[in-house]
This record gives C-alpha cells, sequence and structure tokens, in this order.
C-alpha cells in the first residue's frame, strides 16, 4: 500500500479489496484525481489496483522523482526535534545529493536545518511520498526517514534561515500533539511510525 499526499489531500494505492475502494481505471484517471486535489481540498481515496507493483510503477512514470532523507530526533528527555517552516511545524529532511547514501544524508540533513551534532541512527521509519507542482511539472518527492537520538542534551539549535526554517526546539508530548495540529499529512503518518517504534 502507498500513501501518497497532495497537499492536505490523499490518495491510497493498495491491493486490498474494500468496500470503499476505486477500481483502478488507469493512469489518466488517478492522475486526475492528483490534478484536482493540487488546487482544492478533496477527502482520502483507496484506489484499489489488483497489480500494485505496475500500477505504482506507471504511477510514478508521470512524475520527476526527487529523493530526500531525515529524521526524527529524540534528545534524553525523550523530546521529539522540530522545525517551524513555511508557517507549518515539520521535521528536517532535504534533497539527497548525488551519490550520497541515504542514511547520510538525514544525518546530514537533520545538522544543517538545526544544528545539531552527530545524532545517531536508531531505526528505519517509514517512506513517505507527496506530491506538489514545481514550474509546471509534477513532483514526487519520495522521503526516506529514520529514527535517531543524540546522546546528549543539547539546547544550541540554530534553524538554517536560508531554508525558510524560523525555529528549532525541542517538543514534549505536549508540544508535538499541539504542533501535529498544524503539520503535513505525511509528518504525521511518520509521528505515529516513531510512537509505535519506542512501544516496541
Amino acid at each position: 500500500m502507498y500513501k501518497v499526499f497532495i497537499k492536505e489531500s490523499l490518495i491510497i494505492i493498495g491491493d486490498e479489496a474494500r468496500p470503499d475502494a476505486v477500481d483502478f481505471l488507469g493512469e489518466q484517471q488517478i492522475m486526475n484525481m492528483v490534478r484536482s486535489r493540487l488546487n482544492s481540498y478533496s477527502k482520502p481515496v483507496y484506489v484499489f489496483a489488483r497489480d500494485l507493483k505496475s500500477v505504482w510503477l506507471k504511477f510514478k512514470s508521470q512524475f520527476k522523482i526527487i529523493e530526500a532523507a531525515g529524521g526524527a530526533v529524540l534528545n534524553p528527555d525523550e523530546e521529539l526535534l522540530m522545525i517551524y517552516r513555511l508557517g507549518k511545524w515539520d521535521l528536517p529532511k532535504g534533497k539527497i545529493e548525488f551519490g550520497e547514501p541515504k542514511e547520510m544524508a538525514a544525518i546530514r540533513e537533520v545538522e544543517e536545518e538545526t544544528g545539531v551534532p552527530r545524532p545517531k541512527i536508531t531505526g528505519i521509519l517509514p517512506t513517505t511520498y507527496h506530491v506538489y507542482s514545481l514550474e509546471d511539472r509534477l513532483i514526487l518527492k519520495r522521503t526516506h526517514w529514520y529514527a535517531m537520538r543524540i546522546a546528549n542534551g543539547f539546547d544550541f539549535l540554530v534553524p538554517q534561515l536560508e531554508e525558510d526554517i524560523i525555529d528549532a526546539t525541542w517538543c514534549d508530548p505536549a508540544q508535538i500533539l499541539e504542533n501535529r495540529q498544524n503539520t503535513y499529512g505525511n509528518i504525521a503518518q511518520v509521528l505515529d511510525a516513531l510512537n509505535e517504534l519506542d512501544e516496541d
């Protein structure tokens, strides 16, 4: 199953026959759904694909793919590192450079966007997908997420202003819950996965 976020909307492509499913009728059908959601909010839709692998490959071929990586970083007090960018709470992430391993890109982006030194990867979180338009071209950004920790408390956070980040802060559970009301769907998905990881 693949969850694709388009602004505040969500398209799920899966191979589970569900009562609320829309049958896959071709790439044009899904692309019409994507384009309509770029302009206005629509409720989540589940598209049933009997051959999920084939449908997903065809779907991806309609976009320019951008690979990114990021981290959900916890400190020793179990606070989560969050950033505030373009009016939304977010997690540090960014594009993977040519030839750069995903894990190294995630660590580099955390360091660059927040100033946190040398976070250690402790687990793998779900990859997220979101669609946006750039210069009249549709982009599908695939972000590889990692759970991370820092060994010592680090309070000297430095938001990367040139990336439009105006705040970087450690958030306790109550703050995370509040920030979740003003974040993106894919970030909420990462937060849920991080909670499940911590419970294991």
